[in-house]
C-alpha cells in the first residue's frame, strides 16, 4: 500500500470516527435542549425561542462562511468544536445558579452551533477527498453519523437514568473535543485541481452570489422550495408533539429521558431504513420521487394525529418524519445537488442547508405564535391541518424537481465531461443522463466505442424515467426509427457524422433541441447555421428558449442570433429585444445587430421607441472599466456587416458605443447616425463637434445625460438654439471630410506597419 492510500484510509477512519462523535453530540445535546428549556419555561415559549435561536444561528452561519472563505475549513472547524467545549464546560458550572439563562444560552447554543459545525465538518471532507474518493468513501461517513444518533439517543437515556440532566454538559462538552482532535486527522489543506476536459471547460468567470444564482435558476428555486415547506411543517409537527409530551409526562428527569428513548429508537429506526431501504427505493423511485416521501410521511402522520388524540399518536408523526428526513430524504437531498456546477453549488448549499431551513423555523414559529393567539384552546388541531397542506404543496413541488433535475445534471456532465461508472450510479434519472452524456465523448465507461444501440437505450430509459416507468429497455438496434438513428449521429461528437446528419435533409421540431447545443462546437458551427436557418422560421418558439435560458451554453446563446434572423416575425423581434437585457454583453451586442437585419427583412415590424432608449439606458448604466473591458470572444460572419461601422473603423471602434449606436439605429435615421459615428473617430474637432451636435440635438434627454460621459465631450455643454434640420445637414456636409480624415487614418496605420498606400 502507498503512503498516499495509507493517509486516504487514515483520513477515511477519523472522517467516520468524527461523524458518529458528531451526530451522538447533536442527538443527545438535543433531547438536553428540549428536556432543559421546557422544564424551565412554559411550552408556549417555544415558537418565540425557535424564532430568536433561527435568527442566532442565520447570523452565526454567515459569519462562518466568511471565515471559512478566509482561514479555510480545515482550521476554523477544529477550532470551532473546541469554543464549544469550552462553552458547555462554562454552561455547567452556571447551571445550577442561573438555570432560566443557562437554558436560553444552552437553546442558543445548540442552534447556532449545532448545524454550522456539521456543514463546516462537511467541508472538510469535501476539499480532503477528490470526486471519485469521495463517492467511494461518502457512505462510510454517513452510515457512522446514522449510528451516532442511535448511540446519542442511548448515552442521554442512560444519564438521565443514572445521574441528572445537568451531567450531560461535560459529557457533551468531552464529545466535542474530542471531535476537534479527530477532525485533525482529516486535513483541509489540498485544494484539488480539475483535470482533463474539466479543467479545460472551467468557467472563469467570477462566482456569483448564491441569491443570485438561485434567482436565476428555475431548478433551484423549487429546492428552495421543498426545503422551506419541510422546514415549516417540521415546526407544526414538532410543536404537537412537544405539547403533547410535556402535557403527558410533566418537567424534569423523566421528561430528559423520555426524549433520549424517542430520539435514541427514531435513530435505531433510521439506521434500520437508511441500510435496507435508501438504496431499494432510489432504484424503484428515483430522486425526486424519494425526496418526495418526506412531504407525503409528514402530510400522513399530521393526519394520524389529528384523528387520534394523545402522545402516542403525535410521537409516531414526529418519529415517522424524522426517520423518514433523516434514513431516506436526507440521501436524496445531498444528490439533487450533483448536477450544480461546483461554484454554484459551494455559493449555496449553505444557503439552503442553514438559511432557508432556520428561515423556515422562523416562518413556522410565528404562524404557530400567532395560532395561540387566535385560536389557543384548537392550538394542536389547526398546525397538524397547516402541517397537511403543505405536505400536499412538498409533494407538488418534489414531483416537478424531475425534469428540471435531468435537464440540469445532463448539462453539466456534457459541459464537465464528468466520467462516472454506472455501477456506482442508483438512480435510473442519473444513470440515463449518464448513458446520454457518454454518448457525447464517444466511449462507454469500459473505454470501448460508444454504439448507436447504447444511445438507443439511453433515450429509451430517458422516456420511461419521465413517464414513470421503470423497466429498462434491452439494446435492439433494429428498433431504431430513422429520426432516433439521426440524434444519435447528431449526438457522437464525430464531426463527420455530425455533418452528414445535419445535410440529410430538413430537420424536425422535435430534432431542434439536440442540433441547438452543436452551436458550441467551432468544427460544425457554419453546418449547425444553415440546418436551423432552414426551420427557423418553425421553431422560433424553442431558439428564443434557449437565446434566453441562463442556464444554456454561453458559445450557443452568442449564436442563437444569427439564426433568429431568418425568422423575420414578431416573435423573434421579441425575444431579441429580451436578449438585449442579458449579462453576456456578446449576446447583447450579436441580440442588436439581429434586430437591424431582421427590421431590413421585414419593415412592417413594429418597434418600441421606448423599448430601444430602455435598452441603451441599461446599457450605458455601467462605470467606465466595464464600458471599455467589453470584448467579442470569436469572429462570427455577420463581423463584415455593421449598421454603423465600415472597415476602416472595425479595429479601432469601441464595441460598447458600436452596440449603442446599432440599437438607436432601430429608431433614429441610420445614414446620419452612422455619420455621426465615424465623425466620433476622427482627430478633427470640427468634424466631431458637428457629431456631437447631431447627438446632442437627435437624442432624448436621459438618453443624452447617461451617454454623454462615454463620449468624452470636454466642450461646454451650452447649446445653441438651432434647428435640428440645420444641424442635419451640417452633419451631412461633413460627410465627406469625415471619410478623408478616416482615410488618413488608415494610410498612416498602413505606413506604420511598413506598407505601401498601394497595398
Amino acid at each position: 500500500m502507498s503512503s498516499a492510500d495509507r493517509a486516504t484510509k487514515t483520513a477515511v477512519v477519523a472522517a467516520v470516527v468524527t461523524a458518529t462523535a458528531m451526530i451522538a453530540f447533536q442527538m443527545a445535546a438535543k433531547a438536553t435542549r428540549d428536556a432543559l428549556f421546557l422544564s424551565t419555561f412554559d411550552v408556549s415559549a417555544l415558537p418565540r425561542m425557535v424564532m430568536v435561536s433561527a435568527l442566532v444561528s442565520m447570523a452565526v452561519a454567515l459569519l462562518a462562511s466568511r471565515r471559512m472563505a478566509a482561514v479555510g475549513p480545515g482550521r476554523l472547524v477544529p477550532a470551532a468544536f473546541a469554543a464549544s467545549a469550552g462553552l458547555l464546560i462554562v454552561e455547567w458550572l452556571l447551571v445550577y445558579q442561573f438555570r432560566r439563562p443557562i437554558a436560553v444560552m444552552f437553546y442558543l447554543h445548540y442552534a447556532a452551533l449545532g448545524a454550522v459545525l456539521i456543514s463546516g465538518f462537511w467541508s472538510v471532507v469535501n476539499e480532503r477527498f477528490d470526486p471519485r474518493t469521495a463517492k467511494r468513501y461518502v457512505g462510510r461517513i454517513a452510515a457512522g453519523a446514522t449510528v451516532g444518533g442511535l448511540l446519542g439517543g442511548l448515552l442521554a437515556e442512560r444519564v438521565a437514568v443514572l445521574f441528572t440532566m445537568e451531567t450531560m454538559f461535560p459529557i457533551l462538552a468531552g464529545i466535542h473535543l474530542l471531535c476537534a482532535i479527530l477532525v485533525l486527522g482529516v486535513p483541509a489543506e489540498r485544494q484539488r485541481r480539475p483535470l482533463g476536459p474539466a479543467r479545460k471547460q472551467a468557467d472563469p468567470t467570477p462566482a456569483r452570489s448564491g441569491l443570485k444564482v438561485i434567482a436565476a435558476t428555475p431548478y433551484l428555486r423549487g429546492l428552495v422550495a421543498l426545503v422551506l415547506l419541510a422546514a415549516v411543517s417540521e415546526v407544526f409537527i414538532d410543536y404537537v408533539f412537544k405539547v403533547r409530551a410535556t402535557g403527558t409526562i410533566g418537567r424534569g428527569d423523566d421528561l430528559l429521558r423520555f426524549f433520549a428513548v424517542f430520539y435514541a429508537g427514531a435513530s435505531f429506526l433510521t439506521v434500520i431504513v437508511q441500510a435496507v431501504g435508501a438504496r431499494v427505493l432510489l432504484q424503484r423511485l428515483g430522486l425526486t420521487r424519494t425526496v418526495g416521501l418526506l412531504p407525503t410521511a409528514a402530510g400522513l402522520g399530521s393526519a394520524a394525529a389529528m384523528l387520534i388524540p394523545g402522545l402516542p399518536s403525535a410521537a409516531a408523526a414526529r418519529g415517522v418524519e424524522q426517520v423518514t428526513r433523516n434514513g431516506l430524504y436526507r440521501t436524496g437531498y445531498e444528490l439533487l445537488f450533483t448536477p450544480l456546477q461546483p461554484q454554484d453549488k459551494r455559493s449555496t448549499k449553505a444557503l439552503v442547508d442553514v438559511g432557508v431551513v432556520r428561515l423556515g423555523d422562523i416562518a413556522g414559529s410565528a404562524i404557530v405564535q400567532l395560532t395561540l393567539v387566535v385560536a389557543a384552546a384548537g392550538v394542536t388541531n389547526v398546525l397538524l391541518g397547516l402541517a397537511i397542506l403543505l405536505s400536499i404543496a412538498g409533494v407538488v413541488v418534489a414531483s416537478r424537481l424531475h425534469r428540471g433535475y435531468v435537464t440540469t445534471l445532463e448539462k453539466s456532465l456534457l459541459s464537465r465531461a464528468v466520467d462516472l461508472e454506472l455501477d456506482d450510479v442508483q438512480d435510473i434519472a442519473t444513470r440515463t443522463a449518464v448513458l446520454l452524456s457518454a454518448g457525447t465523448l464517444g466511449l462507454t465507461q469500459a473505454g470501448q466505442p460508444y454504439t448507436a444501440e447504447l444511445e438507443a437505450v439511453a433515450h429509451e430509459a430517458a422516456a420511461a424515467a419521465v413517464s414513470g416507468e421503470r423497466p429498462v429497455p434491452q439494446m435492439q438496434p433494429q428498433q431504431l426509427d430513422p429520426e432516433m438513428e439521426r440524434i444519435v449521429e447528431l449526438r457522437s461528437r464525430d464531426a463527420k457524422r455530425v455533418r452528414r446528419a445535419l445535410k440529410a435533409g430538413p430537420i424536425t421540431q422535435a430534432l431542434v433541441p439536440h442540433v441547438v447545443p452543436l452551436l458550441a462546437w467551432q468544427d460544425v458551427v457554419a453546418d449547425v447555421l444553415v440546418t436551423l436557418r432552414e426551420v427557423a422560421a418553425e421553431a422560433t418558439g424553442q431558439l428564443v428558449d434557449h437565446l434566453l435560458d441562463k442556464d444554456e451554453e454561453f458559445a450557443v446563446r452568442r449564436r442563437l442570433p444569427l439564426v433568429l434572423v431568418a425568422s423575420p416575425t414578431e416573435r423573434a423581434l421579441d425575444g431579441l429585444f429580451r436578449g438585449l437585457d442579458d449579462v453576456r454583453f456578446e449576446v447583447r451586442y450579436r441580440c442588436g445587430r439581429a434586430l437591424v437585419r431582421l427590421l431590413e427583412l421585414n419593415p412592417q415590424l413594429g418597434v418600441s421607441e421606448d423599448r430601444v432608449y430602455a435598452a441603451v439606458i441599461r446599457e450605458v448604466a455601467v462605470d467606465r472599466g466595464v464600458w471599455e473591458s467589453h470584448r467579442l470572444l470569436d469572429a462570427m460572419e455577420d463581423d463584415q456587416w455593421s449598421p454603423v461601422v465600415d472597415e476602416v473603423l472595425s479595429e479601432r471602434a469601441n464595441r460598447s458605443l458600436e452596440h449603442v449606436f446599432t440599437v438607436l439605429s432601430l429608431v433614429l435615421p441610420r445614414q446620419p447616425l452612422k455619420i455621426a459615428f465615424r465623425g466620433l473617430h476622427t482627430t478633427d474637432m470640427m468634424l466631431r463637434g458637428t457629431a456631437l451636435e447631431y447627438l446632442e440635438t437627435a437624442l432624448r434627454e436621459d438618453l443624452r445625460e447617461a451617454l454623454w460621459p462615454f463620449l468624452e465631450d470636454n466642450r461646454p455643454r451650452r447649446r445653441e438654439s438651432r434647428p435640428t434640420n440645420e444641424i442635419l445637414q451640417n452633419l451631412l456636409h461633413s460627410q465627406h471630410s469625415i471619410v478623408m480624415n478616416l482615410e488618413e487614418l488608415k494610410r498612416l496605420r498602413r505606413e506604420k506597419s511598413g506598407e505601401s498606400d498601394d497595398g
